[in-house]
């Protein structure tokens, strides 16, 4: 029976995985695309102040956003599995007007403090009333996230990948053009119309939920809300620092390598965390209401957090294997040669992503287990490491320090998290789990090494590339068949379509 039960968790880890990771795949497409175009129009320069532009508009919206789209997610996942309707309707009904009390103050802040921002971010005030405009696309970023986490909440995937996959097929039409007509001049333009199209479409599928939202008094509403402020503000506090240490890792770059530099981060950023992180994003959707159900039993905790663990390396080995090997190839098609110098910080920080899978699942203990005290702690620790090490590594090793402090970052936190969760809840990583991070962290190195050395020589590299990806498809292959009888699941698939 545990056996029957620990291969229908595996499976439904692989199947939200499979079905977000399938629409990943169309959106990465739209986006190659879509960053092809838009980096050869606007070049490392364009690239840098977009960048910029982003970077401190998702600020301000860490800051004002009071952790709604993550303390909410409990209340909502959990009323939906327990079929509790009326609980459901009310707990919408508050978290919709949160949000637009939110994202209208996100909005109101960005328009106070445009002057100031663009003295932050470009050192003048020539930006100012590109923030005045691009305030309104904070309100309408806060409603996409809004409605993006009824819908995840009340477990409909294919609806989110739906409107994942129409949103970013959508942008393709807005930037494109916009870009080829203006060229920089339509940065801003650009970023509120991608803010509304998304808005839109998200809200046209959270609206596809047939829940009714049932109004509440003012007490009630008060009580709803206190439940979700609660641990929402002390999660937003603690969120925002990533956000920060982000932003003035771009600061400092656009200091010391001028907006070239903070592009070619940007760009490099956004391959690591952007389209490596979306297959967390994918498995986020199944695991955490998964974890939330067996919050209070340590041990079934523990397994889950493992389960979850081992699946991630299985579906990462293959798919960094190729992001490492063709690494050059992925610049070139997502952007152009001009980015040619980020290979080596995406092949390094290739590493950093393979471990983020055992930091990030064991991080998700923390908002379910309302341990906000030390998360806040911990988020402040992390801007310091995120900081100290990016700069440290860029003095050394130039842009690949950038994807060696990714590894070092991630190191620190899986021993920091090890120890403290070990220590207050007895939860650990199972020994097989460390075996298989340590064997992909040397298995990804030799790689790197080996493509460094013989990147002239085309015969021996390919031959070695080849070997590298069948063997690591077959390792994966055989562990997942073990853990959810991938085979027999591939076999009634097959037959079902006959």
């Amino acid at each position: 029976m545990e056996s029957s039960n620990k291969t229908s968790e595996y499976r439904s880890i692989f199947k939200a995985t499979s079905i977000l990771g399938s629409v990943q795949l169309f959106n990465i497409l739209i986006s190659a695309i879509r960053n092809k175009v838009v980096s050869s129009l606007l070049g490392p320069a364009g690239m840098g102040i977009v960048g910029l532009l982003t970077s401190t508009s998702s600020t301000i919206t860490g800051f004002t956003n009071c952790g709604l789209t993550i303390s909410a997610m409990k209340n909502i996942a959990v009323a939906y599995k327990e079929e509790d309707y009326d609980t459901l309707g009310k707990v919408i009904f508050v978290v919709k007007r949160l949000i637009w009390c939110t994202g209208l103050f996100a909005t109101l802040i960005c328009i106070i403090l445009s002057k100031q921002l663009s003295v932050w971010a470009f050192g003048n005030e020539d930006f100012m009333i590109s923030f005045c405009c691009l305030s309104i696309s904070l309100l309408f970023t806060q409603l996409t996230s809004g409605n993006q986490m009824i819908i995840k909440g009340c477990r409909q995937i294919k609806m989110y990948a739906k409107a994942n996959v129409i949103g970013n097929f959508l942008s393709l039409f807005i930037t494109i053009p916009l870009y080829f007509i203006w060229g920089v001049n339509a940065i801003v333009p650009v970023l509120i119309l991608l803010s509304i199209s998304t808005a839109t479409v998200s809200y046209y599928y959270q609206k596809k939920i047939l829940i009714k939202e049932i109004k509440v008094d003012t007490d009630e509403f008060k009580k709803i809300s206190a439940d979700i402020l609660k641990i929402g503000v002390a999660i937003a506090a603690a969120e925002v620092f990533p956000i920060i240490s982000s932003y003035y890792i771009r600061i400092f770059m656009s200091e010391n390598g001028g907006v070239e530099l903070v592009g070619l981060f940007s760009a490099g950023f956004a391959i690591l965390n952007g389209y490596v992180g979306m297959i967390f994003s994918a498995m986020s959707s199944d695991f955490v209401p998964r974890l939330s159900a067996v919050i209070d039993d340590n041990k079934s905790c523990e397994e889950t957090v493992n389960n979850q663990i081992r699946i991630s390396i299985m579906i990462l080995l293959p798919i960094l294997t190729l992001l490492i090997i063709f690494s050059k190839t992925i610049v070139w098609i997502l952007y152009s040669s001009d980015f040619y110098p980020i290979t080596k910080m995406i092949m390094w920080g290739a590493i950093g992503s393979f471990l983020q899978c055992a930091d990030w699942a064991m991080g998700c203990l923390f908002v379910p287990k309302r341990d906000t005290k030390v998360y806040f702690g911990l988020s402040i620790w992390s801007l310091i490491k995120y900081l100290a090490l990016n700069i440290v590594c860029y003095h050394v090793w130039g842009l690949p320090g950038f994807g060696i402090a990714m590894i070092i970052n991630r190191l620190l936190a899986i021993i920091l998290l090890y120890f403290y969760m070990k220590y207050r809840y007895d939860i650990i990583y199972s020994k097989d789990v460390l075996i298989y991070l340590l064997y992909g962290c040397i298995y990804f190195t030799i790689l790197i090494i080996l493509n460094t050395l013989f990147e002239g020589e085309l015969v021996i590299l390919t031959l070695v590339n080849i070997v590298s990806l069948l063997l690591v498809s077959i390792v994966a292959f055989k562990k997942l068949d073990q853990y959810m009888g991938l085979k027999n699941l591939i076999s009634r698939k097959i037959l079902k379509k006959k």
